[in-house]
């Protein structure tokens, strides 16, 4: 699949001339027995200084009177589509090229994102998989029974070309629809752009500005979209000041943590 922005795309800029999150995305399915089909829902691109993107047609509008929008909802029941909570969410990390003490980092926005879903985030461990945008949710690497673990990784715009100029970073997840005709998110990728995000660590308020760009990109990858209130992490322009999530984000993460529990989620 070639990299579009899909059913489930966004884009968020900072202030700082970089910008944080938003979203290249592709969706396709794949047969995977009677009534069963996988959808990808591709990364999500933030880039530095960059424009706001439009959300595509089908996704979520910014406006939700909620204060939070979502990327996708599922075709059967219109609710928003999540990680099943009854299922850990399993992360391996790819710190080649990541700049120092950035691990503590990601672990602590892990550690806020799974608070605030209630969703169980299981760390798996380092890795030395090549992040790459058109990402399966089954790798031969981590067994043919199992789903792939979501990958956070640092990279950079050699390897992945849609990190170019201003997008520092690109989130999502791949959801698979059972034989009952729910859908769940089965596994994802966050992908940050190292040198990009070197450069914003040794700015002001540094570690606070980075961990606020992975914390908005694990939004994107438990499936929120962008909003149009600045006051909210989940804003397409970055506001420096806010750098946990806000009302809007709390409520949404909530949202994002309370769906159903989906049993038949065995790989096809």
């Amino acid at each position: 699949m070639s990299p579009a922005c899909g059913a489930a795309a966004a884009v968020l800029a900072l202030t700082s001339s970089l910008v944080l999150g938003g979203c290249f995305a592709t969706t396709g399915s794949v047969e995977a027995g009677p009534a069963t089909t996988l959808t990808t829902s591709a990364p999500a691109a933030d880039a530095p200084g960059g424009t706001t993107g439009d959300a595509a047609p089908g996704s979520a509008t910014s406006t939700d009177p909620a204060g939070y929008a979502v990327l996708e909802t599922d075709e059967t029941t219109g609710a928003p589509i999540t990680y099943s909570p009854c299922r850990p969410v399993r992360y391996v990390t790819h710190l080649t090229g990541a700049p120092d003490g950035v691990e503590e980092l990601v672990q602590q926005a892990v550690n806020v994102i799974a608070a605030d879903t209630g969703l169980t985030f299981t760390d798996e461990g380092p890795t030395d998989e090549v992040p790459d945008p058109e990402r399966e949710a089954q790798l031969a690497a981590y067994g043919d029974d199992a789903w792939a673990p979501v990958l956070i990784a640092w990279t950079d715009d050699a390897a992945i070309p849609d990190l170019a100029g201003d997008t520092v970073g690109l989130a999502g997840s791949q959801a698979y629809t059972g034989s009952e005709g729910r859908s769940s998110y089965v596994s994802g990728d966050v992908m940050l752009d190292g040198p990009d995000l070197s450069d914003i660590l040794e700015g002001p308020d540094g570690e606070a500005q980075v961990r606020a760009v992975v914390l908005h990109e694990l939004g994107h990858l438990v499936g929120l979209d962008h909003v149009d209130d600045p006051t909210q992490l989940m804003f397409a322009e970055d506001n420096p000041e806010v750098t946990e999530p806000a009302a809007g984000d709390l409520a949404g993460l909530a949202a994002t943590g309370a769906g159903p529990c989906v049993e038949d989620l065995a790989t096809p």
